[in-house]
């Protein structure tokens, strides 16, 4: 009879424990859960703020967060990315990069080769001529009273559809002229006039 009511009672004090321990997950897995929530609700506030970005071009003067730049490396810049631009087309592209080029022609330099320009974007697209440029050397820029003179040397390609028909070293020779900044120039920069001296080093 002992002997039954100490098993019954060790299977009481079993069933007690396993309750408690059981309760005490319960509330260790509520707790975990509710942890979790707290940190993704953080960092779902900290993902989705918005946060500012620094650009630093170059070296920053003390206080400035970005280096004023100078007429010379704008007018560096402009010019590399203007040149690149009117040099590379293909017959599928060359309208788009006529288009883009011709924004940030002055209207003396546009008024004197815009008929040119339509011959050259037919025979473009007639006989499938394909250009690449691609620089040899840093551009050297040079100041004058109305704005600057760009000097950029680089190796020119003329291919047929894929046939190469001529590689050859170019020096384009660019004038740029400072504008008011806009929107749709940033650079602040025209091109007044633009010449092409081939086979030259």
């Amino acid at each position: 009879m002992e002997s039954m009511k100490s098993k019954s009672s060790l299977f009481v004090e079993r069933w007690a424990s396993a309750e408690q321990n059981n309760m005490k997950l319960g509330y260790a897995v509520a707790a975990l859960s509710i942890v979790c929530l707290a940190l993704a609700m953080v960092a779902g506030c900290f993902v989705l703020k918005p946060r500012p970005v620094y650009f630093i071009p170059g070296v920053a003067q003390a206080g400035l967060a970005v280096a004023p730049a100078s007429g010379s490396m704008t007018a560096n810049a402009f010019a590399v990315s203007w040149l690149l631009n009117w040099t590379n087309f293909t017959p599928a592209t060359v309208e788009d990069a006529y288009a883009r080029a011709r924004k940030f022609m002055s209207p003396v330099l546009l008024s004197k080769i815009h008929i040119s320009l339509e011959k050259d974007m037919e025979e473009v697209k007639k006989n499938n001529i394909s250009s690449l440029f691609s620089l040899s050397q840093d551009p050297v820029v040079e100041t004058d009273k109305n704005g600057f003179l760009v000097t950029v040397r680089g190796q020119k390609g003329v291919y047929v559809g894929k046939e190469e028909i001529k590689t050859q070293q170019v020096v384009y020779h660019l004038r740029l002229r400072p504008v008011n900044p806009t929107d749709g120039n940033p650079y602040g920069m025209t091109v007044d006039r633009v010449d092409q001296e081939e086979g030259a080093l």
